[in-house]
């Protein structure tokens, strides 16, 4: 299935992606983006958008997103699949941000990112997310429990796979509150199991999937 966003949604993303950008350090981001009408989006925009939106989010970790993902419509399937979202765009974030660092960090007189068992690693990133981004975005186009829970499960691990190859690509430091790293590090471990963990959603993909062929 290919995904394509249309005009307005494209609009979205690019003017979300620049005001969160640019306003990254304020400790009140959260606080504007309400008084923007972000909750306005999550409570009355079609499901794309707010996929479209919460990618973003995911991307510039903006903190309390994903806690307000809870009260999205009152609606659990969109908070999960907003969840996904999230998820999906902290993974681009980490792989982006390891793929910068592997092209400036040089060691044995090399740029790290020249050899192949890092080229590799950073390969099945990017696959994995590029396997992910499908589900999310068909979940929201057709948003039942199973699709939703293969959305949690496919943006999940393509998100954790991003930060344990990002935390081994950028060695020790990684591992430093200093490196920004760490947010993204810490976001993706904790969203795992937001809104049901994987083994609960492989498990609700498996029960669906048992109940259509009896049926």
């Amino acid at each position: 299935m290919r995904f394509a966003l249309d005009d307005e949604q494209v609009a979205l993303r690019d003017a979300l992606d620049k005001l969160v950008a640019g306003n990254r350090a304020a400790p009140d981001l959260w606080q504007r983006l309400e008084e923007l009408g972000i909750n306005d989006l999550a409570a009355e925009a079609s499901a794309v958008e707010v996929v479209v939106a919460f990618e973003v989010l995911g991307k510039h970790a903006v903190r309390d997103a994903v806690a307000s993902t809870a009260g999205v419509r009152d609606d659990a399937e969109l908070a999960t699949l907003a969840t996904a979202a999230y998820l999906l765009g902290a993974g681009e974030r980490v792989l982006a941000d390891t793929v910068a660092y592997a092209k400036q960090r040089r060691q044995f007189g090399r740029e790290i990112g020249s050899y192949q068992a890092i080229k590799h690693r950073l390969a099945d990133v990017r696959i994995a997310l590029d396997f992910a981004r499908p589900l999310v975005h068909g979940a929201a186009l057709d948003m039942t429990p199973r699709s939703v829970s293969a959305a949690k499960v496919g943006a999940g691990d393509a998100a954790y796979l991003a930060s344990r190859t990002g935390l081994q690509v950028h060695g020790a430091i990684g591992y430093t509150l200093e490196l920004e790293l760490s947010t993204w590090l810490t976001t993706i471990r904790e969203l795992q199991s937001a809104h049901g963990t994987a083994a609960f959603h492989r498990r609700r993909i498996l029960d669906a999937l048992l109940a259509e062929r009896a049926g």
